[in-house]
């Protein structure tokens, strides 16, 4: 990968690349790749587009919604063991840009988005993908259109909800950002399921921080 020196957007998402993503073990080329390309800047607040590129997650003005730092999700989606045409659900859509990200892998995309304005952002900036993006609440999933090979949960929970990982095929994995103890922070996990129950893969340190509970960030939305 080339520094553009001449354009400073492309620089940044190329540094972030080599100095964020490749050093904390994300290697699979066409993850890298892939980042590399897609504009993050577009899908974040306005207010946040100084450090679009910057090691840490992004907050959206509600309370426990954030975009996932840069390597959290390059090890998620190295992590989740993705095929192509595989079918991933996107739980807590934001913006777009991980649905954006797992289209450019070539999944079958599936989001559900609970706030208004979120929900509008995502389908705008995913029209012209072939994504399904629904309302629904964070702790429901999209079981209608299931089950899925991987599901990515963009919002730091202290548990898993039954009613998404149920959504998984067996050997399915989900990728999730969970309380870790007593912190206010969270660790990066990836499980895989074997029947009724769900065997961690990996985990890693993050700076993802927690929601409130979910019926306490529902308030926020609808």
């Amino acid at each position: 990968m080339r520094v553009h020196r001449l354009d400073p957007i492309q620089n940044a998402r190329t540094n972030m690349v080599l100095s964020q993503l490749k050093p904390n073990g994300v290697i699979d080329r066409t993850i890298l790749n892939i980042l590399n390309n897609v504009p993050r800047e577009n899908f974040i607040p306005v207010n946040s587009f100084s450090i679009a590129y910057a090691d840490a997650p992004i907050f959206y003005d509600i309370p426990g919604r954030y975009i996932f730092a840069p390597q959290t999700l390059g090890l998620f989606l190295q992590n989740l063991n993705l095929a192509t045409n595989d079918k991933v659900l996107v739980v807590g859509g934001n913006y777009g840009y991980t649905a954006t990200v797992l289209f450019e892998l070539v999944c079958q995309v599936f989001v559900t988005e609970p706030q208004p304005t979120f929900l509008s952002k995502c389908r705008e900036k995913l029209k012209k993908h072939n994504t399904v993006i629904e309302p629904r609440q964070l702790n429901l999933g999209l079981p209608e259109h299931g089950p899925y090979q991987a599901i990515i949960v963009e919002v730091g929970l202290k548990e898993i909800p039954t009613a998404i990982s149920d959504q998984l095929v067996n050997n399915g994995r989900i990728a999730i950002c969970l309380a870790n103890g007593e912190s206010k922070l969270s660790k990066g996990c990836v499980f895989q399921k074997n029947l009724e129950n769900l065997n961690l893969v990996v985990t890693f340190e993050t700076n993802m921080p927690l929601c409130p509970d979910i019926e306490e960030l529902e308030k926020f939305n609808f």
